[in-house]
């Protein structure tokens, strides 16, 4: 299929798109381009593109170098479109499942428009389940304020944490509202992290660590480490040994504080 049809058949079937589950498609082909533009692969790469729809992404990522190169999507009409794409090609492939059941260690390039209903979620699954070494994802554009937090502001938690773990954060460019359909009320970002962690700890306990030490903000890292040990002398003598009061809120800990803590809760 030739992207001038593929396009003229994602608007055709964007008339169908279910708004509760986030579907709003992509339909400008310069703006997809630009995003696959940003994944850097090689002919050693196994990409992995999250809910790729009806392919707006997808037919660039096609032409890319990689070794594999995997589309997913659970809607039947997206799977037929997707399975129309990779009939040809020996080395892609098309997973019907949904993107938070997936076994994604495998991947080392990550890409994707997320919808706006489970982002989260799928930031911290493909954050903390792979070791990409780069991830380009599209989202509703306030998202990032919880990407980017800094400490002691209200956005401030476990993904905020977590990212700057993993690697380097870029904002790489804003997308219109007016480049989908359906429209949805605001514009989209899409950015790029380049894994610069040295794969020292399991990320996926770290991020249930962190959500332990954010479960109640109010209260002090004391408290929720307390809590998450089950032990409230091994968590004063870690605090005591990192010089944390006692007293600190959660938001008040910088990620380098919560890596160090996290180590020594072994």
């Amino acid at each position: 299929m030739d992207k001038e049809s593929l396009f003229t058949q994602v608007k055709e079937m964007s008339k169908f798109a279910n708004k509760e589950v986030g579907q709003n498609y992509l339909i400008d082909s310069s703006v997809a381009e630009r995003i696959t533009s940003v994944l850097k692969t090689n002919e050693n790469d196994n990409v992995f593109e999250i809910g790729a729809g009806f392919g707006s992404l997808s037919i660039f990522l096609i032409n890319k170098k990689y070794k594999t190169l995997t589309f997913n999507d659970i809607d039947p009409r997206a799977i037929e479109v997707l399975d129309n794409l990779v009939k040809n090609q020996k080395r892609a492939y098309v997973v019907k499942k949904s993107a938070l059941k997936i076994d994604i260690s495998v991947y080392n390039k990550i890409i994707g428009n997320l919808p706006y209903y489970i982002t989260n979620d799928l930031l911290e699954y493909y954050l903390a389940r792979c070791n990409a070494s780069q991830y380009v994802f599209m989202i509703q554009k306030e998202v990032e304020n919880r990407i980017i937090a800094k400490v002691n502001t209200d956005d401030y938690g476990p993904l905020a944490v977590l990212v700057s773990y993993v690697g380097k954060y870029q904002r790489e460019f804003i997308v219109s509202k007016e480049s989908f359909l359906p429209k949805p009320h605001v514009d989209s970002l899409v950015f790029s992290i380049t894994s610069s962690s040295k794969g020292d700890i399991d990320k996926h306990k770290y991020l249930l660590f962190l959500k332990k030490m954010f479960i109640h903000r109010r209260k002090t890292i004391y408290n929720n480490l307390s809590l998450y040990l089950m032990n409230k002398d091994k968590a004063k003598k870690i605090l005591d040994k990192l010089k944390i009061s006692i007293l600190t809120r959660p938001e008040q800990i910088t990620p380098d504080m919560y890596l160090h803590i996290f180590k020594l809760t072994y």
